[in-house]
Protein backbone atom coordinates (compact mmCIF):
# COMPACT_ATOMS: atom_id res chain seq x y z
CA UNK A 1 0.00 0.00 0.00
CA UNK A 2 1.27 3.29 -0.62
CA UNK A 3 0.95 6.09 1.53
CA UNK A 4 -1.48 8.89 1.34
CA UNK A 5 0.95 11.51 2.71
CA UNK A 6 3.79 11.69 0.37
CA UNK A 7 2.07 9.01 -2.05
CA UNK A 8 5.95 7.39 -2.81
CA UNK A 9 6.90 5.24 0.37
CA UNK A 10 5.41 1.81 1.11
CA UNK A 11 3.53 1.05 4.36
CA UNK A 12 5.21 -1.52 6.66
CA UNK A 13 5.01 -2.56 10.36
CA UNK A 14 7.44 -0.61 12.98
CA UNK A 15 7.85 0.64 16.62
CA UNK A 16 6.71 3.70 16.38
CA UNK A 17 7.17 6.34 19.16
CA UNK A 18 4.30 7.83 19.50
CA UNK A 19 3.67 11.24 21.43
CA UNK A 20 0.84 12.00 24.26
CA UNK A 21 0.27 15.94 24.84
CA UNK A 22 -1.47 17.55 27.97
CA UNK A 23 -1.20 20.22 28.67
CA UNK A 24 2.72 21.69 28.33
CA UNK A 25 3.54 17.71 29.44
CA UNK A 26 4.96 15.29 26.67
CA UNK A 27 4.50 11.20 27.61
CA UNK A 28 6.00 8.89 24.99
CA UNK A 29 5.07 5.84 23.88
CA UNK A 30 6.35 3.08 22.00
CA UNK A 31 3.52 1.10 20.31
CA UNK A 32 3.77 -1.13 17.41
CA UNK A 33 2.01 0.19 14.41
CA UNK A 34 2.75 0.76 10.20
CA UNK A 35 4.32 3.69 9.33
CA UNK A 36 5.73 5.05 5.26
CA UNK A 37 9.48 4.07 4.24
CA UNK A 38 9.83 7.59 2.53
CA UNK A 39 8.05 10.12 4.78
CA UNK A 40 7.96 8.17 8.62
CA UNK A 41 3.89 9.05 8.64
CA UNK A 42 2.49 6.74 11.33
CA UNK A 43 -0.99 4.31 11.17
CA UNK A 44 -2.48 3.26 14.05
CA UNK A 45 -4.93 0.50 14.19
CA UNK A 46 -8.03 0.94 16.43
CA UNK A 47 -7.44 -1.07 18.97
CA UNK A 48 -3.82 1.08 18.89
CA UNK A 49 -5.39 4.22 19.12
CA UNK A 50 -8.12 3.33 22.07
CA UNK A 51 -4.88 2.16 24.19
CA UNK A 52 -3.39 5.89 23.60
CA UNK A 53 -6.41 7.64 24.31
CA UNK A 54 -6.14 5.49 27.60
CA UNK A 55 -2.91 6.13 27.93
CA UNK A 56 -3.70 9.77 27.56
CA UNK A 57 -6.43 9.97 30.29
CA UNK A 58 -4.62 8.06 32.66
CA UNK A 59 -1.83 10.55 32.11
CA UNK A 60 -4.22 13.91 32.66
CA UNK A 61 -5.70 12.48 35.87
CA UNK A 62 -1.88 11.63 37.13
CA UNK A 63 -3.21 8.10 37.52
CA UNK A 64 -0.09 6.91 35.81
CA UNK A 65 3.55 8.71 36.39
CA UNK A 66 5.91 8.14 34.43
CA UNK A 67 9.90 8.29 34.91
CA UNK A 68 11.18 11.80 33.95
CA UNK A 69 14.07 12.09 30.88
CA UNK A 70 14.50 15.55 30.38
CA UNK A 71 13.53 18.91 30.94
CA UNK A 72 12.51 21.68 28.39
CA UNK A 73 13.81 25.29 28.79
CA UNK A 74 12.27 28.24 27.58
CA UNK A 75 14.03 31.67 27.22
CA UNK A 76 11.54 34.98 27.89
Amino acid sequence: MKCVMCKAGEITKASIQAEIKVDRNRLLVTVQAESCTECGEPYYSADTLKYLERLREEFARKEIIPREVGKVYELP
